[in-house]
């Protein structure tokens, strides 16, 4: 070889890196150069915001304006020195998305502009962003369609623009293209239209969140073929027809929420193969048929609402299986037969509402196992006998509702170990006898009740006199004895809707409010709203009975029906 060839190739060597060097400073000073003034441009057409307040170029050489820009807020680089990130979720920005030139930004892999109030439509020239692995426009105002420049966005693995106001179709050619998709989340738009059946192609996608739109047709059978999917929205839209029995292959499924839609058709029995379900909703839909017992099998699930449907059959046994279970709620349905003892195992439930069915028989005693129960709801169904003292067990129950059944028997003093209910439902029953009593050291009457806010009695059986103890129940709102064989009754405060139609009552009205003489307990009861006493036989003058009631709207006594207007009633009234 040449000595002139050897001393050049060598020299060549020897500079290269600093040639290299040199070459890298210049496409640092210069390639974000439109960048930077892409981002002061878009500012520039927002309202005022602090958090842009740091996006200003020093008045120094283009070096170091591109350091600075990459220590803007919400602005992360690469080596070079171009933008790979914009960050600026809940920043206060207020104005348009396409007043940002997407195109002058060629390395741009993360963006994310939730929770602003940014308007107008998403620009198509969003589509150049080719390198972009993560969209959030979540929250915002946009409006318009997903244009179909989107579907370029091939690399895209998070995509959320949920809770906007995006309407049209989802385009096939977006699940064609978007192969890499791990999350898709479009919930709370106007999206209309069919869930294309290419949707089969997104196999990595582990969230799928479509739920609060117009979307209509049916469930596609080929999402049974995303195999990886964790979560499954798509409830509030327009979906008929049936839930397909494919969903039986989604084996890492731990959300299922359907309800809000018009599906008909049974459960399908393949959903028991869904063993890391934790949540599945198919409420307020036209599901029918039994309740398949293979979703006894579902041992991880804590919420299962199937209620507001035309579900019949009895309740499974299996689901004494469910013993993670949370919540719990049949409600609204046509189910028949007993309650299963069994529930009695569901020692984590807190919400147990089976109520307006056909469900007969007695209450089970094993409920009373229920300890972290805080609402149980039985009303409107065909349920007989007494009501089970074990029900007194439910030490955190707040909300009882027993109402509108044909219990029988008498109110089992067992009650009054709820201290923290809140409100208590018996009305429509059989009951017999008289309110519970003090039974001596065992502190078990209603009026333990002090949280109790609402206590309807009415169209019972009972009898007797209202008990000295009611008076303890000083935050009780409502109360509602109409329609029973009561004779007497006592003290109570802060009263306001007091119901006592259709009772016994005779002579004079006695003493109601705390600290009042007879008749003119009323006068104390400040808080009344709504008043019955007709359907008694009171005596004497009764209107001296009242005062002033600010809040009074509707009173009804012997002979009289009145609406009242904040005012006092007058000594000659005829009530």
């Amino acid at each position: 070889m040449p000595i002139h060839k050897s001393l050049s190739l060598a020299f060549l060597l020897f500079f290269l890196p600093f040639l290299s060097s040199s070459h890298a400073t210049i496409s640092s000073a210069t390639a974000g150069l439109p960048e930077a003034e892409a981002l002061l441009k878009w500012k520039a057409t927002l309202f005022p915001s602090q958090a842009l307040h740091s996006w200003l170029l020093p008045a120094t050489n283009a070096t170091t304006n591109t350091i600075s820009r990459c220590k803007w807020i919400g602005i992360s680089c690469n080596s070079l020195g171009s933008v790979t990130e914009i960050i600026l979720p809940s920043a206060g920005l207020q104005g348009k998305l396409d007043n940002l030139s997407f195109p002058s930004f060629p390395n741009l892999v993360h963006l994310n502009l939730s929770g602003n109030t940014l308007t107008g439509t998403i620009p198509t020239h969003i589509g150049t962003l080719h390198k972009l692995m993560s969209l959030d426009l979540s929250a915002n105002n946009l409006s318009g369609i997903l244009p179909l420049s989107m579907a370029n966005l091939s690399h895209i693995s998070e995509l959320d623009i949920s809770s906007n106001e995006i309407r049209g179709e989802v385009a096939p050619i977006f699940f064609t293209n978007w192969t890499k998709l791990i999350s898709l989340r479009l919930q709370y738009n106007q999206l209309t239209g069919n869930i294309p059946s290419e949707i089969r192609l997104l196999t990595n996608l582990q969230i799928l969140y479509l739920g609060g739109n117009k979307i209509n047709g049916s469930t596609p059978v080929e999402i049974g073929n995303l195999v990886n999917l964790n979560e499954l929205v798509l409830s509030i839209n327009h979906l008929d027809g049936s839930i397909p029995s494919t969903l039986g292959n989604l084996s890492m499924l731990t959300i299922l929420s359907l309800h809000e839609n018009q599906i008909s058709g049974r459960i399908p029995a393949e959903l028991g193969n869904l063993k890391s379900l934790v949540q599945t909703s198919l409420r307020s839909n036209n599901v029918s048929g039994p309740i398949p017992p293979a979703l006894g099998n579902l041992t991880n699930l804590r919420l299962l609402f199937l209620y507001g449907n035309q579900i019949s059959g009895s309740i499974p046994p299996q689901f004494g299986n469910l013993i993670n279970l949370d919540k719990l709620d049949l409600s609204n349905n046509t189910l028949t037969g007993s309650i299963p003892f069994i529930l009695g195992n569901l020692t984590k439930l807190t919400v147990l509402s089976l109520f307006q069915n056909q469900i007969s028989g007695s209450i089970p005693p094993e409920l009373g196992n229920l300890m972290t129960l805080n609402k149980l709801s039985l009303y409107n169904n065909n349920l007989s006998c007494s009501i089970p003292p074990a029900l007194g067990n439910l030490s955190m129950v707040t909300i009882l509702y027993l109402s509108k059944n044909q219990f029988s028997g008498t109110i089992p003093a067992e009650l009054g170990n709820l201290k923290n209910l809140v409100e208590l439902m018996l009305y429509q029953n059989n009951l017999t006898g008289r309110i519970p009593p003090d039974l001596g050291s065992i502190p078990s009457t209603l009026g333990n009740l002090t949280k109790l806010t609402v206590l309807n009695l009415f169209q019972n059986q009972i009898s007797g006199s209202i008990p000295p103890e009611i008076r303890n129940l000083v935050n009780l709102k409502v109360l509602d004895m109409s329609y029973s064989l009561l004779t007497e009754m006592t003290n109570m405060t802060n009263l306001s809707k007091f119901y006592l139609s259709g009772n016994n009552f005779f002579g004079y009205l006695p003493q109601l409010c705390q600290g009042a003489e007879i008749p003119k307990g009323f006068r104390n009861c400040t808080s009344l709203t709504r008043v019955r006493l007709n359907g008694n036989r009171l005596a004497a003058n009764v209107s001296e009975a009242f005062g002033v009631y600010p809040h009074l709207s509707f009173m009804m006594s012997a002979t009289i029906c009145c609406l009242v207007n904040s005012h006092q009633i007058g000594e000659n009234a005829e009530l």
